[in-house]
C-alpha cells in the first residue's frame, strides 16, 4: 500500500481547475493514492465551464460555495482542510497549475531527504502559459522584498539554474502558498487561518509553522508549474466583492499581532489561540533565524525599502509633502507660539539656545544647513553669527513666508526641499532637529544617506536613548534612537540632553550610512 496524499485546492471561478485536477492524476506515479479536496467558489450558470471535466470523481471531495459567500483565499483553504481524512501527506496547490511526471514520488523522496523531524517543502512554482508552454526550469528560493505601509511582508523569489541545484533541499524561512508539501498532521497542528484575507498569508503561515516546530525547505527539483497570467476568464475575488477591503483591514490587524508588531488584542483577533503562533519555538527565534525584524521592518539589519520609495517615484514625494503641508496649514500641533510645535517654543529651547552657539564655534561651523527649518521660531536669534544659514523645508508656503520675513537677513537663504530625496549643497554642518522623528524608518535611512552625500562634516540632530525603534507612517512620531537598529550609528561625538530621553546629538557625517 502506497502512502496517501491529500491535495488542497481553493478555486475561485477558475475554469482551469478541472485541468489542474486532471494533470495531478495523470502525472502521479500512483494516482490511486491521491485524494483531492476542492472548495469550489462559483456562480451557477455563469461558471458552468468550470465543471466540464471530471477525473476520478470518487477521489475528489468537494465543498461548493456561491462566490458571493466567499471570504477570500485563506478562508477557502481552511474549508478545504476540513476534507482531509487522515492521509499520510498534505499538499497545497493553486487551481491553475501543471505538474512534472511522477510528482508524488518526487515530493515524498525530497521530504525524506530533509534534515528535520517535521519538514515542509515549499516554493513558488515555475511559470507556464496554457495550454502547454512551459518556462525555464530552475530552483526557486523565496526572500523578503519589502514591508508595505501596514508592516506586512511582501516576498520575492530568485531562480538558480538546475545545474546549481543542491544535492538536498535547503532550509529557508519563507513559504509559497501555491506549493506546500508536508506530513498530513500539519493540518491539525497548523490549520489555515480563515481570518487572513490574502495579503500576509505566506509570512503568517511561515511564522506559525516554524514556531510550531516545522522546518521549511526549498525543493531542489522541479515539481510544478503555475499560470501567473492575468486572464479575463479567471475572475478575482477582490474584483467581485465590494467588502474585500474590510476583510483585508481586519486581516492586517491580525497579521500585525501575529508578527509581534502590535501587542494589544482587540475584537479582530477572533480564534487567535487556534490560529496563533506555536509553542515549540518563539517569534524572536524565528526573527533570528529568518533575519527579519518585524518591529523595525528590516532584513539582516537593512531596511527593506518599498520599491516605489527606492525608485523615488513622485507619488511618494507628493504624499510626504501633502502630509507636512496639512500639518503646517492646520497648526496640527495646536501651539499658539509656533506652528512647528511646542518643541520649538522658546521656553522649550532655553538650554539648547545656550549650548548650540558654542558647539558650532567649537566645530568650526560657518555655513549651517537647517534641514527642516520650520518657521525658525527658536533659531532665528542665532543666525547672525553665521556666515551663511541655509533653511530647507518641504512646505512651499512656509518657505515663501520665511523669504519675506527674513529678506533683510542677507546671510539667510531658503529653499523648498524634500530632505529624503534631495542632496543638500555642501555646508559645514547639517542641523536636523525634531524632523526625522516624524518619518518612516526607510525614509530616515534615505535622509541620513543624503546627508552624508552632501559633503557636510557634521550632522546635529535629535536622538533618544531608548535602544529601539518602531515603524511609523509619515507625519507620525516616535522617540527615534539613531544608535539602535536599523541605523546602528556609533555613539555621538557630542550630546546635549534636552530632557528625558531626548538629546541633540552630533555625529561626523562619515559616521552615517553610505
Amino acid at each position: 500500500m502506497h502512502p496517501t496524499i491529500f491535495v488542497s485546492i481553493a478555486s475561485y471561478r477558475d475554469p482551469d481547475c478541472q485541468n489542474t485536477v486532471r494533470d495531478l492524476f495523470e502525472k502521479a506515479t500512483y494516482p490511486e493514492r491521491v485524494f483531492i479536496g476542492i472548495c469550489w467558489q462559483f456562480v451557477p450558470k455563469d461558471d458552468d465551464d468550470c465543471f466540464v471535466l471530471e477525473t476520478r470523481p470518487e477521489q475528489v471531495r468537494v465543498i461548493r460555495v456561491h462566490a458571493s459567500e466567499s471570504k477570500g483565499a485563506c478562508w477557502a483553504r481552511n474549508k478545504v482542510q476540513s476534507l482531509w481524512q487522515g492521509e499520510d501527506y498534505f499538499m497545497q496547490v493553486d487551481s491553475h497549475m501543471r505538474f512534472v511526471q511522477g510528482w508524488d514520488e518526487l515530493l515524498i523522496g525530497m521530504l525524506a531527504q530533509c534534515d528535520s523531524p517535521k519538514p515542509v517543502l515549499s516554493t513558488y512554482p515555475l511559470t507556464f502559459t496554457p495550454p502547454d508552454t512551459y518556462g525555464d526550469e530552475g530552483v526557486v528560493t523565496i526572500y523578503p522584498k519589502c514591508f508595505d505601509d501596514f508592516g506586512v511582508l511582501v516576498q520575492r523569489s530568485e531562480m538558480a539554474s538546475m545545474k546549481d541545484a543542491p544535492p538536498k533541499p535547503r532550509k529557508n524561512a519563507f513559504i509559497g502558498a501555491g506549493l506546500i508539501f508536508a506530513a498530513g498532521n500539519i493540518v491539525k497542528e497548523v490549520p489555515y487561518d480563515p481570518y487572513v484575507y490574502f495579503e500576509g498569508e505566506e509570512i503568517t503561515m511561515a511564522v506559525r509553522m516554524w514556531t510550531s516546530g516545522w522546518d521549511i525547505f526549498v525543493p531542489n527539483a522541479v515539481v510544478a508549474f503555475h499560470d501567473y497570467g492575468q486572464r479575463p476568464e479567471r475572475p478575482r475575488h477582490w474584483k467581485d466583492q465590494t467588502d474585500w477591503d474590510k476583510l483585508n483591514l481586519h486581516a492586517r490587524k491580525r497579521i500585525r499581532y501575529l508578527c509581534g508588531i502590535d501587542k494589544t488584542r482587540d475584537d479582530d483577533l477572533v480564534e487567535i489561540e487556534r490560529y496563533g503562533l506555536g509553542t515549540a519555538r518563539s517569534l524572536a527565534e524565528y526573527e533570528a533565524f529568518s533575519g527579519l525584524d518585524f518591529g523595525v521592518r528590516t532584513y539582516r539589519g537593512a531596511i527593506l525599502l518599498r520599491p516605489e520609495l527606492a525608485a523615488d517615484q513622485p507619488t511618494q514625494c507628493t504624499a510626504r509633502k501633502d502630509m507636512f503641508v496639512r500639518i503646517w496649514r492646520d497648526n496640527f500641533w495646536n501651539c499658539e507660539e509656533t506652528r512647528s510645535g511646542s518643541g520649538s517654543a522658546l521656553s522649550a529651547t532655553v538650554g539648547l539656545r545656550k549650548w548650540l552657539p558654542g558647539t558650532l564655534n567649537f566645530l568650526g561651523v560657518d555655513i549651517l544647513a537647517d534641514a527642516g527649518c520650520g518657521d525658525m521660531n527658536w533659531i532665528r536669534e542665532l543666525t547672525g553669527a553665521l556666515r551663511l544659514y541655509l533653511g530647507y523645508d518641504i512646505v512651499p508656503e512656509l518657505v515663501a513666508d520665511l523669504r519675506e520675513r527674513m529678506k533683510d537677513q542677507s546671510n539667510c537663504l531658503f529653499s523648498e526641499t524634500d530632505i529624503v530625496t534631495a542632496t543638500l549643497p555642501r555646508s559645514d554642518a547639517i542641523l536636523c532637529r525634531d524632523v526625522l522623528t516624524h518619518l518612516p524608518l526607510d525614509a530616515v535611512m534615505m535622509a541620513l544617506k543624503r546627508f552624508r552625500q552632501s559633503g557636510a562634516r557634521y550632522l546635529i540632530t535629535t536622538s533618544h536613548t531608548l535602544g529601539r525603534n518602531a515603524a511609523i507612517r509619515n507625519g507620525g512620531w516616535q522617540a527615534l534612537d539613531l544608535t539602535a537598529a536599523p541605523f546602528n550609528l556609533p555613539p555621538p561625538r557630542l550630546t546635549f540632553r534636552e530632557g528625558g530621553t531626548k538629546h541633540t546629538a552630533v555625529w561626523a557625517c562619515s559616521d552615517l550610512p553610505e
